[in-house]
């Protein structure tokens, strides 16, 4: 399994997001089919390769056209999408660490939480996966050791903190990677799917220059069969993400589960005693 992981904020301070696509099978056709869409919606440059599609920059009928397209592949694809939605007025740092170490430690140890998460909850019976991580800007250390999310994330999944277990590895390998490279462009459509929910969630008021990115957003709710981005809605089915994990059920029963394509999980914090 190769799982692509995205962030997104918007600029009110309302969520950040954190935003998984999760490959079983046929990586390389689901990527070349979402390239192949690119050249399709000209996409390319001069010299052949090809520019992004991020859901920021959807200001134009073929971006809205490739968005789209990039949403029906991914239906068709054996993949699935997971997302946590974190209220940032009730997201605290200092729960994550000491107060003499920096923002961007406690940052990577939150984030690396809600990761831990997303793929602990979502990959039933997995070993050995790979997960490609687009650059979150608010995780680089100060330390001399580069990415701090890549690193605690190694220390949970990659190396083991007791030998004596027998249990393999959930992932392989971890690794930051740039969405723009035609080797990690499957970033791209977990951007999309991203940017689309929390416009979604969010149900501010929306001009003219928003048309093209709410005309992929309502459209994505149809071509993946969910009826409301609601909070309402999607804390309802949290009982049937923890009785699917107490379970312990197979892949092949996951992906028979309610919304298997496409879930979301509204975080909410701890009420302190």
């Amino acid at each position: 399994m190769i799982i692509y992981l995205d962030e997104s904020y918007d600029w009110q301070g309302t969520y950040f997001l954190l935003g998984a696509l999760f490959i079983r099978e046929d990586h390389d056709v689901f990527l070349e089919s979402f390239n192949t869409i690119k050249r399709e919606e000209k996409f390319a440059r001069p010299d052949g390769t090809l520019r992004e599609l991020k859901y920021a920059t959807i200001k134009h009928n073929n971006h809205e056209r490739a968005a789209i397209k990039a949403i029906q592949i991914f239906k068709a694809q054996k993949a699935y999408f997971r997302a946590v939605i974190i209220p940032q007025s009730s997201f605290d740092l200092s729960f994550y660490g000491k107060k003499y170490e920096p923002e961007n430690i406690k940052r990577a140890r939150a984030y690396k939480k809600f990761a831990e998460m997303l793929i602990d909850y979502n990959t039933p019976k997995v070993s050995d996966g790979v997960l490609f991580a687009d650059y979150l800007s608010r995780c680089k250390g100060q330390l001399g050791r580069g990415d701090e999310f890549i690193e605690v994330m190694k220390q949970r999944f990659v190396y083991p903190s007791d030998e004596l277990l027998k249990t393999p590895a959930r992932l392989k390998h971890i690794s930051e990677v740039p969405s723009d490279h035609p080797h990690y462009s499957l970033l791209q459509v977990c951007d999309v799917i991203l940017g689309s929910t929390l416009n979604g969630i969010l149900k501010v008021k929306r001009g003219r220059r928003m048309a093209h990115k709410v005309a992929v957003t309502e459209r994505m709710k149809e071509i993946l069969e969910f009826p409301t981005y609601d909070k309402a809605y999607w804390q309802a089915l949290e009982k049937v993400y923890i009785r699917e994990y107490r379970d312990r059920i197979t892949m092949e029963e996951y992906c028979k589960g309610t919304h298997h394509k496409y879930r979301l999980w509204f975080w909410k914090a701890k009420e302190k005693a």
